[in-house]
Order: C-alpha cells, then sequence, then structure tokens
C-alpha cells in the first residue's frame, strides 16, 4: 500500500496550491483532491488501496523549527537552488514525511500510562 503526502507549497498565481506525492509519482492541484485525483487518476486496479499522509509543515517535537525555516528558504528557492541544496531538501522532505508517519502512530498508538 503506497503512502501518499499532500502538503500546501507556493504558488505563482498567489492562489492556493497542493503537491500530492506517493514514492516517485507527483502531482499538483488548486486543492488537495484536486492533486490527489491528479496523482491516482492513471493508477488504474493495479493499486487497490492507499494511505494518505496530510502534511502540516509546523514545526513541533518530531520536525524542528530550524528544519521548518531551512525547508521553507530550501522551498522558496526551488528554480535556482545547487545539487546540494536539492539533496538537502529532499532530505528535509524525507524528514518530514517521517515526521508525519511519527505523529500518526502516536495518534493510532497512543503511549500507555
Amino acid at each position: 500500500m503506497p503512502a501518499i503526502a499532500i502538503r500546501p507549497e507556493a504558488s505563482e498565481e498567489g492562489g492556493p496550491r497542493f503537491r500530492a506525492v506517493a514514492g516517485g509519482r507527483q502531482s499538483t492541484g488548486r486543492t488537495m483532491g484536486e492533486a490527489l485525483d491528479a496523482l491516482t487518476a492513471d493508477w488504474g486496479d493495479d493499486i487497490q488501496e492507499a494511505t494518505i499522509l496530510i502534511q502540516r509543515f509546523k514545526p513541533d517535537e518530531y520536525f524542528t523549527a530550524d528544519q521548518y525555516h531551512r525547508m521553507q528558504e530550501l522551498l522558496a528557492r526551488r528554480d535556482s537552488l545547487t545539487s546540494g541544496e536539492r539533496a538537502e531538501l529532499e532530505s528535509l522532505v524525507d524528514a518530514e514525511l517521517e515526521a508525519t508517519i511519527a505523529r500518526t502512530d502516536f495518534l493510532v498508538r497512543p503511549p500507555q500510562p
């Protein structure tokens, strides 16, 4: 079952824009649903179910303020990043995905007193 992450991103038009990512596939849309629909449009019957994670992109105990601010800085310059900065951004996106999974795990299996 693939995990799908949907996150907001800056739009050149100024309106809201969302990116849906599942493995090596990605799509964008004006709404979360539009991005998700575009991502899954050509899946056919190959994938029967998927888990959708909506990334908060706010600092917390799983993704620090320093990580958050650095990722925002790199995202703002996405078209002009060096190869090292691209790798750093990919690493931060992966870290945010791991943080989202940790948050979800906490919601599903809260610590027992």
